[in-house]
């Protein structure tokens, strides 16, 4: 019993050294605009890279809480409002009745993961530098 719970406390320990700390990405801004660079559905098309990196759709995050979701250059879309916790990387986007969470993690900080709640669909945001 001891022999395994001491494996398990090694084995936890080696698996939180191994990921980015919260600490590392709390240091990252989603302030911004991003840039849809990739999207993966759970049982979806399999290379969707060659369409996006045409696209035009871009994730605008204010300061103030406001979010806009860019289709084209003309800026039709969705917009509303949003939530960042860097402390659980959890997003919360509103608009209209509709809520969306997702899990945020970060490649760096000109590039995150936005993975749904269920896991079925990851989006990469790249931002855009001006």
């Amino acid at each position: 019993m001891i022999t395994r719970l001491v494996f398990l406390t090694i084995t936890l320990a080696f698996s939180i050294a191994s990921c980015t700390t919260p600490a590392q990405q709390s240091n990252y801004s989603i302030i911004g605009i991003w840039k849809l660079v990739d999207m993966q559905f759970e049982g979806g098309a399999k290379d969707m890279s060659k369409t996006l990196s045409q696209s035009n759709t871009k994730f605008v995050y204010e300061a103030s809480g406001e979010f806009k979701m860019m289709l084209d250059a003309d800026g039709r879309g969705l917009q509303g409002g949003y939530f960042y916790d860097p402390e659980s990387s959890i997003l919360s986007i509103k608009y209209g009745t509709q809520i969306d969470t997702a899990l945020v993690s970060w490649v760096n900080s000109n590039k995150m993961i936005q993975t749904t709640k269920d896991g079925k669909t990851r989006t990469i945001l790249e931002r855009v530098k001006n």
